[in-house]
């Protein structure tokens, strides 16, 4: 049984001898960017006749709460589609990229093939989980119904109100993490299992119960990770304003090589655990 530290260097050989494993995660990104057009066009069309108005005047500001009305069926339906077709691009190029990890872990050798197979196999699938997953992360905004109730307006609160939505925030925030570890390897026993939407959140659970530390870990690695990037990001722009390069290098970095890396050691750590594994298939990079 490989320890997770074994797993991690195991994982980074096996991201180092298929740098084509970004692939899934390019496409998507891009396809992300295309699929924010009917949003972005329609606040163009609804913010278009607006740009002459001077709003210090009552009434063009009377005016323009009333072409924004009239335009809001138009960007809730834009935003609705915009959503859609981010969720599916995300769930078919998830499901694209576990594929193309597992027949490297498999092989020694991901090829995009497996990314297409796998894709049109378990995007449905997959889509389902996402929506599961945020459902169960939602859930835990009772926490701040108590607070919000006491409330007797946005513009005068209440401290006891006040402290409420305080403890109700840090127990919601609490349970998102939690939510997150359970369902951590959700989408990777879906691909790696072949198994439906609801079999693959019982086996994420199922998993956790006997990996919380190697869940918790691994999970920690990948958001330490992730912040640092942004925190260079985030520090270079600071001192170099009206200078971006070093922010879109971070971002290529995160899709090139973080979000493959990561994909590798999840799917990696399930397999391991799973007995899927063994004898020379298991490889030492080093």
């Amino acid at each position: 049984m490989e320890e997770i530290g074994a797993i991690i260097g195991k994982g980074f050989g096996t991201w180092r001898n298929n740098l084509n494993l970004c692939i899934p995660f390019l496409l998507s990104t891009a396809l992300s960017f295309l699929a924010m057009m009917p949003i972005l066009a329609a606040l163009a069309v609804a913010i278009g006749p607006m740009q002459s108005l001077n709003l210090t005047s009552l009434e063009n500001g009377q005016i323009l709460l009333a072409e924004m009305a009239g335009s809001l069926p138009s960007l809730i339906a834009a935003a609705a589609l915009s959503f859609l077709m981010l969720s599916l691009f995300s769930a078919f190029f998830t499901a694209g990229a576990i594929g193309m990890v597992r027949e490297a872990l498999e092989t020694g050798k991901a090829t995009t093939d497996a990314m297409w197979s796998s894709g049109k196999k378990y995007f449905a699938r997959m889509f389902l989980v996402s929506i599961m997953m945020g459902l169960a992360v939602v859930i835990g905004i009772v926490f701040l119904l108590p607070g919000i109730a006491l409330l007797p307006s946005p513009l005068q609160p209440e401290p006891q109100a006040v402290g409420l939505l305080a403890i109700g925030a840090i127990l919601f925030i609490l349970y998102a993490l939690i939510i997150s570890l359970v369902l951590a390897v959700a989408p990777y026993a879906l691909v790696v299992d072949s198994v439906g939407a609801v079999k693959a959140i019982l086996a994420s659970i199922d998993f956790f119960k006997y990996n919380k530390f190697d869940i918790f870990v691994l999970w920690l690695v990948v958001v330490a990770l992730s912040l640092g990037m942004q925190m260079i990001g985030s520090l270079w722009v600071g001192e170099n304003a009206g200078f971006q390069p070093l922010s879109m290098i971070v971002g290529l970095v995160n899709v090139l090589v973080l979000a493959p890396l990561s994909a590798v050691w999840w799917t990696r750590l399930y397999m391991v655990r799973k007995g899927m594994l063994k004898g020379d298939e298991v490889l030492d990079p080093w």
